[in-house]
Order: structure tokens, then C-alpha cells, then sequence
């Protein structure tokens, strides 16, 4: 059965704004030829969404798994959102004459380019993660539980 469609609403609502700002409002504006680094930003983002959304889609079965194991699927899937989205940007250049509109708007950039996307995806999801998945213990927090047992 499924859960509350609500609890979707809020990552999706972030996933369109974040496409919404990062394909028509950056042409527009020239925020990405203006501000170094500024589709980075919503890379970062954009993994921040798809990990909000694949927690909130699979929230029983992640309170079921160790805290990293849970860390490493939401990851997981922001880094797969992440290569499918490189992967459209790529095939965008062999539809550039036929449907220019969308070249225009979808092309990727170069291989430094695609890698830096990835890591910031990557980046957005892992700290959305690291911040949302209760039980994560830091290694102070090791540290702190092997001295008092002493």
C-alpha cells in the first residue's frame, strides 16, 4: 500500500524548483556564465532533493537496515539519478539540429565538467544522508563510549 503521497511533496517541489532555476532561469539570466561554480550549487542541491525523496519514498525499509547501509542506498541512488541526468546531457548533442530548443538548454560540458557534477551530486546526497539517518555515530562518539566502559 502505498504511504502518504504528502510526505512527497516537499522533495518533489525542490527537485522542479532546482530544475526550474538550473534550466531557465540560469539561461536567462546568465547566472552560470556570471557566478563561477553556480551549477555546482545546484547539483548539490538537486542530490539534497533525490535523497529527501528516496528516504521519504522508502522510509520503513531504510529504519530497517544499519544506519551506513541506509547512508550508502540513498547515496547510491542520488549518484544514479546523477549519471542518468550526465548521461541525457551527453546523448543532447546528437539531437542538436533536430530539436535545438533542447540542445540548447540540456548540453553538458566536458569531462572535467561531468566529474564535477557528479561529485557535487554525490556531495548533496551524502550530506542529506548523513544529516537524516538517525543511529550514525561519529568516531568522537566511539572514542567517548570506549572510555566510559573502562
Amino acid at each position: 500500500m502505498l504511504r502518504n503521497p504528502l510526505a512527497y511533496v516537499w522533495p518533489i517541489v525542490l527537485g522542479l524548483l532546482v530544475l526550474s532555476i538550473g534550466i531557465f532561469l540560469t539561461e536567462y539570466y546568465e547566472l552560470a556564465y556570471r557566478y563561477q561554480g553556480f551549477d555546482k550549487i545546484l547539483h548539490i542541491v538537486g542530490g539534497f532533493a533525490v535523497g529527501w525523496f528516496v528516504i521519504s519514498l522508502f522510509a520503513r525499509e531504510f529504519g530497517l537496515l544499519r544506519p551506513w547501509v541506509a547512508v550508502l542506498a540513498i547515496v547510491a541512488a542520488v549518484v544514479l539519478v546523477g549519471v542518468l541526468w550526465e548521461f541525457a546531457e551527453y546523448s543532447a548533442q546528437w539531437i542538436r539540429f533536430s530539436h535545438p530548443l533542447f540542445y540548447h538548454y540540456f548540453h553538458g560540458g566536458d569531462l572535467v565538467d561531468t566529474l564535477g557534477d557528479l561529485l557535487a551530486d554525490l556531495a548533496g546526497g551524502a550530506s542529506f544522508a548523513l544529516i537524516c539517518i538517525p543511529g550514525l555515530t561519529t568516531k568522537s562518539d566511539v572514542l567517548s563510549s570506549n572510555d566510559q566502559s573502562k
